[in-house]
């Protein structure tokens, strides 16, 4: 079951990749994008009703991290379009107003579902068996009430819940994209949600930090426009983390007495290292 749903999955995203490509037009884009995924989606619905879960944990799995993976794709886009075709036009001012609002509505959802956020987020799986399960409904006032007219055969109570999430903070990133865009007066990246997975970082804060310094000195985001706290901040979103007072840590940094770059010499030795190695293959 798993193996054939990642394979769906995969041409699925390669699919994705290739529309992004093929259509500047973001409405065109989406509803291709949209058509593509429902689809699979019916693809992986068929196989999924016409077989048997080895057992309860592949089942959560599934419902879990495999199906929302699709539907959050199908939620992404359907946000993009109707973002695309019910904006303004007029003036940036109204535009920006307009994003702004949109990024409201995020927060709303986020705040009222926090609790659930917080459990899915952090990894945790002592209710996965009642709200990953089909047929094992608990009584959750904050289900969305079309959950009660879905295919039980095919849902959990909240595998929607969790691609709402998924394709949310992709959506997210997109109107961030699109008024940072705007206010530089440049064309608007369409950012194709593929896997949208958070990478921890696993190495010390400090080496983090030593690289965000490196990078900000060398002026390599937005031709160098982009300050410190801009791009600190970026990092603690797209790898989970808090800096902290990243000045402090800098100094730190600063009077090391020896090796002020150390976690930036390990990287040049290993990709060197790694080079090396290639070539004798």
């Amino acid at each position: 079951m798993i193996n054939f749903s990642r394979a769906v999955l995969n041409e699925l995203e390669e699919e994705l990749h290739i529309i992004s490509f093929d259509y500047d037009n973001p409405i065109k884009m989406c509803d291709k994008s949209l058509e593509t995924i429902i689809q699979h989606l019916q693809q992986l619905k068929e196989y999924v009703l016409n077989n048997q879960f080895e057992n309860q944990e592949e089942e959560i799995h599934f419902f879990k991290i495999i199906k929302p993976k699709f539907t959050s794709k199908l939620l992404y886009f359907e946000k993009i379009r109707k973002l695309e075709t019910r904006k303004p036009i007029g003036s940036k001012t109204m535009q920006l107003e307009y994003l702004e609002n949109e990024t409201k509505k995020l927060n709303v959802y986020f705040c009222e579902n926090l609790e659930f956020y917080n459990y899915y987020r952090l990894g945790s799986t002592f209710v996965d068996d009642k709200i990953y399960i089909r047929n094992s409904v608990v009584i959750d006032y904050n289900l969305e009430t079309f959950y009660y007219e879905k295919d039980h055969r095919f849902s959990t109570s909240h595998d929607f819940k969790t691609a709402t999430i998924l394709a949310n903070e992709i959506f997210q990133n997109y109107i961030e994209n699109k008024i940072l865009n705007l206010s530089d007066n440049k064309p608007t990246a369409f950012p194709c949600p593929i896997e949208n997975k958070i990478l921890k970082w696993t190495e010390s804060k400090t080496a983090l930090i030593e690289l965000i310094y490196a990078l900000h000195t060398s002026k390599v985001f937005i031709d160098g426009k982009a300050d410190l706290n801009e791009i600190a901040k970026y990092f603690e979103k797209i790898f989970d983390i808090e800096l902290g007072d990243i000045y402090r840590a800098s100094n730190e940094i600063k009077n090391r007495k020896i090796n002020k770059t150390k976690f930036l010499d390990v990287l040049r030795e290993n990709l060197n290292k790694r080079f090396e190695e290639q070539d004798y293959k």
